[in-house]
This record gives C-alpha cells, structure tokens and sequence, in this order.
C-alpha cells in the first residue's frame, strides 16, 4: 500500500498530511514540509504545484528533515507515486539530442559517471525498461530527474536545465542495498 507523511515541522512534528496517492496542490494541506514518512511505494516530490519544479525521489523510509531527501528548502508543494518500479531496468544514453552520437546502453546504477568513464552530458536517452533517476552530480546528489518508459530526444524533455548526469539510480521497490537512499 503506497502512503507518505508529511509533516510541517522537523522530526516528525506539527500539523501532518496522510497521502496516499497523487496529489498536484498539497498546499490546502500543509504550508511546508520539514520532515516525512514514507510508509510505502516510492514518490517524486515537487518543489511547485502540478507536478512542477525542483523534484526529489523518496523511498521507504523516515526522513527527519528536508536535506535528507536532498530537498533545497521545505516547499513540497505536489506528489505523485512512482509507477513501473519493479521487473528489469534498462536505458540508452546518447551524447548529442535525438539519440545521435555516442550511445550506452544501461541496466545498473552508475554512482560516479566520470569514474566509469562516461561523458557528464548526456543530450538524450531512451528509458527501455523500468524507472530511473538522473542525478546532477557524482554519489546520487544534486537536482533530480525522474525518467519513467520513453524517449527523451533533449534534455529539457525530462526537466534538466543542463545536460550534466553525474550518477544514475534505478527505482526499485524492493530492498536493495545498492538502491538505498
């Protein structure tokens, strides 16, 4: 059963919000979020309403304030839970927009791109199978992107500003050591 707790205040505290589904303005039941619980299922957060601005892919877990999920501040403003977690994962990454140039093929997490020998850009890319998260920087930090089934024939198609992927993540819903946030 997917359900996340949010709360107004650090460690648990304040007024809360159970939700247990998608939810594109959290505003008429919170005013900030410092803290949250996710009881199940994974869930991209937004910065804004209607599933818009910074994001930040949550699992299971407690999270006793904002930074631990890498949040930039304690605006949480829409949710949404994340679909197609579980079977295979597998994703093309191209070096120039619509899928040309240099292409790799994906099926693990990566957690330091430069250190296995992948350019920082990644211009396009073609998420083949499962749900992936793209990551500014090396070690699973920086801005987040959440990149479900389907082609992105330019960055700014998932979201990115800039081209820079220094890590990627799998979402899967099971524990997996390798996966954990």
């Amino acid at each position: 059963m997917e359900k996340i707790v949010f709360y107004e205040d650090k460690d648990f505290q304040g007024r809360s919000y159970d939700c247990k589904g998608d939810s594109a303005d959290l505003q008429s039941y919170i005013r900030r979020c410092n803290s949250l619980k996710v009881e199940g299922g994974w869930w991209v957060l937004y910065e804004r309403n209607n599933y818009t601005g910074y994001q930040y892919v949550v699992g299971p877990g407690e999270y006793n304030i904002y930074h631990h999920w890498m949040g930039f501040n304690n605006c949480v403003r829409s949710c949404r839970i994340i679909k197609n977690a579980k079977g295979p994962h597998k994703l093309m990454l191209f070096d120039q927009p619509q899928f040309g140039g240099r292409s790799l093929e994906l099926t693990e997490n990566i957690k330091s791109a430069p250190e296995k020998g992948l350019r920082l850009e990644v211009q396009s890319c073609k998420i083949l199978e499962g749900t992936w998260v793209f990551y500014e920087h090396p070690n699973f930090s920086g801005r987040q992107y959440l990149l479900e089934k389907g082609e992105y024939q330019h960055h700014t198609e998932w979201g990115a500003l800039r081209a820079t992927v220094g890590s990627i993540r799998r979402i899967i819903e099971q524990s997996d050591p390798d996966n954990a946030q």
